[in-house]
């Protein structure tokens, strides 16, 4: 009978849980729905804003915007272009039009596509609205957002009773700052949200703003008294979509686990019968114990025992004396003897995805060695010294079948070499354990010729490199000078040809690293003839990182490219702090960096054309507007990535970003990494 209630109740929990689970699943389908819809929202209101633009920056408005700011005659004022093109828009279905309006801050015209006519007469008749009196659209003049998503209200004529009647609208208005005229659309509420909510007719939908004001309501809530679960989406441009998810959604669902419920009880009682009989054979446990216990102890003795070797043999390695008598010898540690040093070399995080840590790698790797060795050597003995170098001494002098072996094992090896390079050095043999730290000094420089190849390598004797790297005279005067003109391509042309007759003349490994270290201490020094600022120098602490975990040609070039464009960016802001117009643009960068910057904006700030502004800018900084804009926006997401706990999304909107990938492809394009990846492994170093 406890059997019986045991597994009675254990079935109330699996209904519970089931019940559970089905309700999840409903809010996780509903919550698809939401965002589906969201997006149909949101692609109407960007087609709206894309027809806004063009229109706004109509030769023909633009035109017309100065002759009003001159107050020339009205009547002489050509209108006629303008209302067609109105109509024009206004007429397309796909845009959900009611009408677009353009109306000046100075003048009390305004064109439709009724045609001109007069700002009080448009707003007091035709769109007479409470919430919208022609007063608001005056005082709209003064804002700063170039784009407004202005409440829906319900726009018409007044009734006898003196309510507003009419049609649902949604205002959508662009004013670009310093502007004297605004562009007006006006979306039919309800003619988007049959389109749009065709598939769901029931779904009852409220949008609001950034600044939490309501939008757009569907008001369809068809269950009013009954439970209700809000479910929300926030898009890129803050719009927020609340759905409301109620309880008859799924009360049919839950009635059906009743016959569920009264088969999972038939169920138990069996069960509970069955485990009964299982439990009444516990006689068997206690021998079964015993044996089990017998296995460990001699699983544990054997796993003392190679931990006993892996000291003997560090021991050995690093020259320690044991005391006279202390232990006798291990076997497989005295006679002749022959060594393999496996080192290790990890990919960058900047070159690929890693889904594992380098202490899994590392281990992985180590698991494979020693079983593949041991399978063909018994007698051999593989351990790890470091996290990237295993060991293996294999006993005797059996040069070839160990080459064979390593053979295999670079087959398993290269399997992983999207995340690590494996090069494995073999010794000469040697006669005595006494010669061990000699075998392992040996082993250790026979690796560092290692060459800059995608694949594991197997060294068997020492190779001097045909090409030791150092910077002549004359390269080191044209490094510094390419450096000094803080121009980045006059410095890839000129170090590009560098790295590929090094990889010609099969330099090693370590003379890359020499070659990193020399050409790095001459850009320091030019940052530091410019008297660049320490703070400034710290973005280079990534690359240098990844500099030196460069395990090919293409990483280097790659991981070069993104140390001169920084370098050369800072010597080129250096050189430029003195420009007035320089000054002034760098300044808004700085400051406005997370707004909708425009390049016109600027150039109508200076008096200056667009195309000019722009060549200015690159003749005197190397680097064009929104390539300044990106370097001030991926610097500030970078400090957010390792001082703050915000997310990845959050940092993308607050730095400028209004849409997830641009800010992935951006910050991936400037620092090698995504921003996940970098946070990763700043926090892993710090």
């Amino acid at each position: 009978m406890i059997l019986i209630l045991i597994f009675c109740s254990f079935n109330l929990l699996i209904f519970w849980l089931v019940k559970s689970h089905l309700r999840s699943e409903m809010i996780a389908q509903n919550r698809l729905t939401l965002q589906k819809v969201a997006e149909r929202y949101q692609f109407q209101f960007d087609k709206v804003r894309e027809a806004l633009y063009k229109q706004f920056t109509d030769k023909n408005v633009i035109t017309l915007n100065n002759q009003v700011v001159i107050k020339k005659d009205p009547e002489s004022l050509n209108t006629r272009p303008i209302v067609l093109s109105i109509q024009s828009i206004a007429s397309d279905s796909e845009l959900y039009l009611d009408n677009l309006i353009l109306m000046f801050r100075s003048t009390n015209l305004t064109l439709s596509k009724l045609g001109p006519g007069t700002t009080d007469d448009l707003f007091s008749s035709i769109y007479d609205s409470k919430a919208y009196p022609p007063t608001y659209w005056q005082t709209q003049f003064e804002r700063s957002d170039n784009y407004v998503l202005h409440p829906a209200a319900l726009f018409g004529s007044a009734s006898p009773a003196g309510e507003s009647t009419g049609r649902m609208l949604i205002p959508y208005s662009i004013k670009p700052a310093l502007a004297d005229d605004m562009l007006i659309a006006m979306i039919d509420g309800n003619r988007l949200r049959d389109a749009i909510l065709k598939d769901y007719p029931y779904l009852d939908l409220t949008i609001a703003g950034p600044n939490q004001a309501i939008i757009y309501e569907t008001k369809k809530d068809s269950h009013p008294l009954s439970e209700s679960i809000d479910i929300e989406y926030q898009n890129e441009d803050g719009l927020r979509f609340v759905m409301k998810m109620t309880s008859p959604d799924f009360s049919s669902k839950i009635l059906r686990l009743d016959n569920l419920m009264i088969i999972l009880l038939i169920a138990s009682i069996i069960v509970a019968f069955i485990v009964s009989l299982f439990f009444s054979r516990r006689l068997n446990r206690p021998v079964r114990q015993l044996l089990q216990e017998k296995d460990e102890i001699a699983q544990e003795l054997q796993d003392q025992q190679s931990e006993l070797t892996n000291y003997h043999f560090i021991n050995k390695l690093k020259n320690i004396p044991n005391e006279p008598g202390e232990w006798e010898p291990i076997q497989g540690t005295e006679g002749t003897f022959t060594i393999v040093l496996y080192e290790l070399r990890f990919r960058s995080p900047a070159f690929t995805q890693i889904p594992l840590s380098r202490e899994h790698l590392s281990q992985t790797i180590g698991e494979h060695l020693k079983r593949m060795t041991d399978e063909q050597f018994p007698d051999s003995h593989t351990f790890q010294i470091e996290q990237h170098q295993f060991l293996t001494v294999f006993p005797g002098n059996e040069r070839d079948r160990i080459l064979l072996l390593l053979e295999a094992l670079k087959l398993v090896l290269d399997t992983d070499r999207r995340y690590v390079l494996v090069t494995a050095a073999i010794s000469s043999a040697f006669e005595s354990a006494i010669q061990f730290g000699h075998a392992y000094r040996q082993v250790n420089e026979i690796a560092t010729h290692a060459r800059l190849l995608d694949e594991t390598q197997i060294v068997v004797e020492y190779r001097s490199d045909s090409s030791t790297y150092f910077l002549t005279l004359t390269q080191e005067q044209d490094l510094t000078t390419a450096l000094k003109s803080g121009k980045e391509q006059d410095i890839l042309d000129l170090f590009m040809p560098w790295l590929e007759e090094l990889e010609q003349n099969e330099a090693s490994v370590a003379m890359f690293k020499i070659m990193v270290l020399a050409v790095t201490d001459k850009a320091k020094m030019v940052l530091e003839h410019y008297k660049v600022h320490s703070d400034d120098i710290r973005q280079l602490r990534s690359i240098l990182l990844q500099l030196d975990e460069c395990c090919t040609l293409d990483e280097y070039k790659q991981s070069f490219a993104s140390y001169f464009r920084i370098v050369t960016q800072l010597i080129r802001e250096k050189k430029e702090t003195n420009d007035p117009i320089i000054e002034h643009v760098l300044s808004i960068i700085q400051e406005q960096y997370a707004e909708d910057l425009s390049l016109d904006v600027l150039a109508d700030q200076l008096n200056l054309s667009t195309s000019y502004l722009s060549t200015y800018i690159k003749e005197k900084t190397g680097a064009n507007f929104m390539e300044h804009l990106h370097h001030r926006r991926v610097g500030n997401a970078q400090e957010l990535l390792l001082h703050s706990d915000m997310n990845i999304q959050d940092i993308g909107i607050q730095v400028g970003y209004r849409n997830i990938s641009s800010f992935n492809r951006m910050f991936k394009n400037r620092t090698g990494s995504s921003p996940g990846e970098y946070r990763r492994t700043h926090l892993l170093d710090k």
